[in-house]
């Protein structure tokens, strides 16, 4: 086979394997953002206000360990490369974590406070992390070449709200299959897990990192400090972090999208569907921006699309209570949201080669993790403010009887 036709069927072949690793993940961490906060309040049955604190506390720790796993990822040095191995390292953790945290124990509410805080980091660590920053820092790592890594990145936000829409549309009857209730949340959020582990084990052995460090630098293991220094004077790095956590701040409150539906629309809208035409919206606004990133290109894309999904809060802002009108803002705030989640994954990583030609350093993992840092402090910030305003309105635990799925 002559040498184009292998790089084409390589390059296919990194499209394919980033479609399964991104749907995958996703089906485990985009319903654990819809309905983890409902599962605790309402299931667990710990109070909001304690919910707040788990989640705020948890998500600055999950920030910092975001820089320390960047760190590490530099640091490897293997025949798979850089990410790849760590799909296979944390595969196993991240579904025992997931499992367990959907596990209510026989305990006082103290108890089911410390042990959902013990087991949200781990699944935060394991699976919103381990995973999370390597299946994105692919996108930087399989080519230099900037049209390849922009159809990646968009390739990338498809599936990954692909599987996002799956994930949700399917939940309700699915866990009702599984019995409802506590059993119902335990065996879906297990069976996701271990599906979507699958599909991103399926995308490291179909995927190949080629953008190698400096050959005369290869054998060195980055340490922190170095990797630090440059990623700080990476003044792009920081506009990346910036508009990872201000973004971030708007699909954290998406946590209150199951007691929206129950008890301020009075169940007359499923909180999956919901959430699946939210993530659906995201699907096809990815493919809508694809002519306009090329046109205008990747930041410009993306403020559009941001603008788009400030037009769609402002419209539900107006009528709350109108289900025609959630339908309406839900399809304008979702497929703005397209012109971001296309687009950033390439824009992460024009981000690494600039601090590369700056520095002489290169440095996906802390790059990724850096901005990922931003976006998990907006999400804990965003997370503390819904689960303060449920125990100020002393909505969850007070109304069992309406849980969901029943």
């Amino acid at each position: 086979m002559s040498e184009p036709n292998m790089k084409t069927m390589s390059l296919r072949r990194d499209k394919v394997g980033i479609a399964f690793g991104s749907f995958g993940y996703n089906l485990g961490s985009a319903v654990l953002m819809t309905y983890l906060m409902y599962f605790l309040t309402d299931n667990m049955l710990i109070s909001a206000a304690s919910v707040s604190v788990i989640l705020f506390v948890s998500r600055i720790i999950d920030a910092f360990t975001d820089l320390w796993m960047g760190s590490m990822m530099d640091r490897t040095k293997s025949k798979m490369g850089k990410a790849r191995p760590w799909l296979l390292w944390m595969a196993a953790p991240a579904v025992i974590s997931m499992a367990l945290l959907f596990v209510v124990p026989p305990l006082n509410e103290t108890g089911r406070t410390i042990y959902a805080f013990i087991t949200y980091n781990l699944v935060a660590f394991f699976y919103l992390t381990a995973l999370a920053l390597p299946m994105n820092a692919l996108v930087a790592l399989l080519t230099s070449e900037t049209k390849h890594r922009l159809v990646l990145s968009q390739i990338f936000g498809f599936f990954s709200t692909l599987g996002a829409v799956f994930v949700n549309f399917f939940s309700s009857p699915i866990m009702q299959a599984f019995g409802g209730g506590s059993m119902g949340y335990f065996y879906y959020f297990t069976l996701m897990a271990l599906i979507g582990v699958g599909l991103m084990l399926l995308c490291m052995k179909l995927t190949k990192e080629r953008v190698q460090d400096d050959p005369e630098k290869a054998g060195e293991k980055m340490k922190f400090r170095t990797g630090a220094k440059v990623v700080v004077r990476n003044k792009y790095w920081w506009n990346a972090m910036g508009i990872y956590l201000m973004t971030s701040l708007v699909p954290s409150c998406w946590a209150a999208t199951a007691y929206y539906c129950i008890y301020w629309l009075d169940g007359q809208v499923d909180t999956g569907h919901l959430m699946a035409l939210l993530w659906g919206g995201i699907t096809a606004g990815i493919l809508l921006f694809v002519p306009v990133s090329r046109k205008v290109g990747k930041a410009n894309s993306a403020a559009i699309g941001l603008a788009i999904q400030a037009i769609g809060s402002v419209l539900l802002w107006l009528a709350p209570t109108s289900i025609p009108m959630l339908w309406i803002s839900t399809v304008f705030r979702s497929v703005g949201v397209g012109g971001l989640s296309g687009n950033m994954n390439a824009m992460m990583a024009d981000v690494v080669d600039y601090g590369e030609w700056k520095n002489g350093v290169r440095c996906e993992g802390l790059t990724y993790s850096g901005a990922s840092f931003g976006a998990k402090v907006g999400a804990g910030l965003g997370g503390a403010v819904v689960a303060a305003l449920l125990a100020w309105g002393s909505t969850s635990p007070t109304r069992q009887s309406r849980r969901l799925g029943r």
